[in-house]
């Protein structure tokens, strides 16, 4: 069942395999102790223990509450998926606006994943108003990072001229260096790009 419940979650964007590992921790009674004495990680693992059902059932609005608990004592990962769950509206009532505020926050602490997502929430005018040059400085920000979803949405700016001016060698260059660390979607595009070529 966690399985599934990974699926769902990494299908929307917001969960990377690193923190997808982190969240494997379950539930017991030492890790509920710390989450009550207001320990920020233990109430961030304790989040995913109910999110995901893990060692608990499965409990969606209890695991956004924990994660509420360690945002709000600055977790930036608790802040990153708090947004997640408000964006998504699970365990809570979708609010994009709140999301972003909450991806910022997470971003202002150098969260590659809220990075990108509130590059994205700029791109696209979701909870806040569009602006593409401002998602590319979010993106810029986590492709410092060698983050390679935010190379690869780096390389779509370049590409399509989305908040930048239209830069084919910059944007292969960002999907270069996104494939040289195995990711798929840039694999992708660059194979395309060659087919169209020519090459």
């Amino acid at each position: 069942m966690v399985a599934s419940g990974f699926a769902l979650v990494s299908a929307c964007g917001w969960l990377t395999e690193g923190w997808a590992q982190r969240a494997g921790a379950a539930f017991n009674d030492e890790l509920q102790a710390k989450a009550e004495s207001g320990d920020a990680d233990a109430q961030f693992q304790l989040g995913n223990c109910y999110f995901f059902g893990l060692g608990v059932p499965k409990k969606q609005i209890d695991g956004v509450k924990w994660y509420r608990k360690a945002a709000e004592q600055g977790h930036a990962e608790a802040q990153f998926n708090l947004g997640g769950c408000l964006y998504q509206g699970y365990g809570v009532e979708p609010n994009q606006v709140e999301a972003a505020r909450w991806w910022r926050k997470s971003a202002g602490q150098n969260f590659s994943p809220a990075l990108i997502s509130l590059g994205d929430c700029y791109l696209h005018g979701r909870g806040v108003e569009k602006d593409e040059k401002e998602a590319v400085h979010w993106f810029q920000m986590a492709a410092d990072q060698d983050y390679p979803p935010a190379l690869h949405r780096l390389g779509n700016c370049y590409l399509q001229g989305t908040g930048v001016d239209r830069d084919i060698v910059q944007a292969m260059r960002c999907y270069q260096k996104a494939a040289d660390s195995k990711y798929q979607p840039s694999i992708e595009v660059l194979h395309k790009l060659e087919e169209g070529s020519g090459g």
